[in-house]
C-alpha cells in the first residue's frame, strides 16, 4: 500500500535519497564554499553562511526520506539500502555542518 499521493517511482526515488541527493548537495555546496566567500567579502552580505544552511537542512531531508515509504514486507536488501541511505545522508549532514561551522567562525575577507 502506498501513500496518499505517491507512486513506485517516487518511493524507489525516496528510497536513495541519502544516497544521491546528500553528496550532490555536498558537492554543490563545497564549490559555493570556493565562490561566496569573494561575494560576501565585497558586498558585505553572508550569502556563504545561508547556503551553508539550507543545504544542512536539504541533506537532513534527504535523509529522513527513506523511511518514508518502507513497509514490513520489504525484501532485506531494500532495508539495507534504506538504512544505508539514512546514514550517508546523516555523514554528509554533518560533513555540510562542520563547512558551515568554519562560514561562522572565519570572517570572508580574512583569506
Amino acid at each position: 500500500m502506498h501513500l496518499l499521493g505517491t507512486t513506485p517511482m517516487m518511493t524507489t526515488a525516496a528510497k536513495y535519497g541519502g544516497l544521491i541527493l546528500a553528496p550532490l548537495i555536498w558537492a554543490g555546496n563545497t564549490q559555493l564554499g570556493q565562490v561566496l566567500p569573494y561575494v560576501d567579502c565585497s558586498r558585505h552580505t553572508h550569502w556563504s553562511i545561508l547556503t551553508s544552511s539550507v543545504a544542512i537542512l536539504l541533506a537532513l531531508a534527504s535523509a529522513a526520506f527513506p523511511q518514508a515509504g518502507s513497509t514490513p514486507e520489504e525484501a532485506r536488501t531494500g532495508l539495507f539500502l534504506r538504512h544505508l541511505s539514512v546514514l550517508v545522508g546523516l555523514a554528509f549532514a554533518f560533513a555540510l555542518f562542520l563547512q558551515g561551522g568554519a562560514t561562522w567562525l572565519l570572517n570572508a575577507c580574512e583569506h
